[in-house]
């Protein structure tokens, strides 16, 4: 049984008891809700990769945080770790990743108006849109996949090797492209008419460095998403190392502030555990983020983070299956990530 199908039985099984039982039994007091964007729209760039959460839902989750836990700084942060990962109130703090423009256009006046303290995730490359994270390309290549003619689609099916008249199985091979597959993506889009220089010109998905100076100068946490966005897992130990090297020195010459902080895109599962000795005693980060939901980890300045863009729910239905799973692994002593 794969993790969100014991996830939605532990959530049915607990449903009876209350949010603040369940936080109470699990003793896990500080969560760290994350996002991408917030937008009424549907961007193409990101509409096949995760479900889009709208203002107004946004603002929804914001009031059901604000109703059952305190907004915390950055400080509060710092000192949660320094205090062993320990908390007697319950407190969220917030964090939004990829640097996208809606961060800027919709996040922070909703964040800053409201007083809520956050931290935003940068990618350098992406930055004052100078490239197109890969991802976004491949969920360009999906709509295109799906709305090209006959022959264009014949051709897509000839680079991935398989004869198919089912877009769906196209489409899901797209998904499976990593970063390494630039030369397969960038063929897709010459033979599906898609010019990525054109969508970055004219859409602008990411923030632009003024944009993301005016936020860190208000008292937002600007912290590195790595330098392309690789998933860590499937790198080197000197690929891992240059990621966060490259990636700390732009902010450190372009965006330097009193905290040094790193999340790692898509997830840090399969990090060694020699690596964050790397990042804390050698680049010398305060924190680090994962993204694993409620969950302990062995590592005393990394915390994970809850994924906050889940179809058809909302913060009370994702924190309380969050609650729920990570109680049902304390049972099988399984709420803890451990690191060899």
């Amino acid at each position: 049984m794969n993790r969100n199908r014991i996830k939605t039985l532990a959530y049915l099984l607990l449903q009876p008891f209350s949010l603040k039982f369940l936080r109470q039994i699990s003793g896990e007091n500080f969560i760290f809700p994350f996002y991408h964007l917030v937008s009424d729209a549907s961007p193409a760039h990101v509409r096949n990769l995760y479900p889009i959460v709208t203002k107004k839902q946004f603002l929804s989750d914001l009031e059901f945080l604000l109703k059952h836990y305190q907004p915390a700084t950055i400080t509060d942060v710092l000192d949660f770790v320094q205090c062993g990962k320990k908390s007697k109130k319950p407190m969220f703090f917030l964090s939004f990743d990829d640097g996208m423009r809606e961060c800027y256009d919709v996040i922070y006046p909703v964040l800053k108006q409201k007083g809520i303290q956050a931290a935003f995730f940068i990618n350098p490359p992406y930055v004052d849109n100078k490239e197109l994270f890969y991802k976004h390309k491949i969920s360009l290549l999906t709509d295109a996949v799906h709305t090209c003619g006959q022959q264009e689609f014949k051709e897509v099916s000839n680079v991935i090797g398989y004869t198919s008249s089912e877009k769906e199985i196209v489409t899901n091979w797209l998904k499976e492209l990593t970063y390494y597959d630039v030369h397969n993506i960038d063929q897709i889009a010459r033979i599906c008419s898609v010019d990525f220089g054109s969508y970055l010109e004219k859409e602008q998905p990411y923030m632009t460095t003024s944009q993301i100076k005016e936020m860190q100068s208000d008292g937002f946490i600007i912290g590195s998403h790595g330098l392309n966005h690789k998933r860590f897992s499937t790198l080197t130990d000197v690929e891992m190392k240059y990621e966060i090297r490259e990636s700390m020195g732009y902010l450190k010459s372009q965006l330097p502030g009193k905290v040094q902080t790193f999340a790692f895109p898509f997830t840090d599962d399969q990090v060694p555990a020699n690596f964050f000795d790397f990042l804390y005693n050698e680049i010398n980060l305060d924190i680090t983020f994962g993204t694993a939901g409620i969950k302990k980890d062995v590592q005393k300045k990394h915390i994970q983070r809850v994924p906050m863009e889940v179809e058809k729910r909302n913060a009370n239905q994702i924190l309380r299956a969050e609650y729920s799973y990570f109680c049902a692994k304390s049972f099988v002593n399984r709420n803890t990530i451990n690191r060899s």
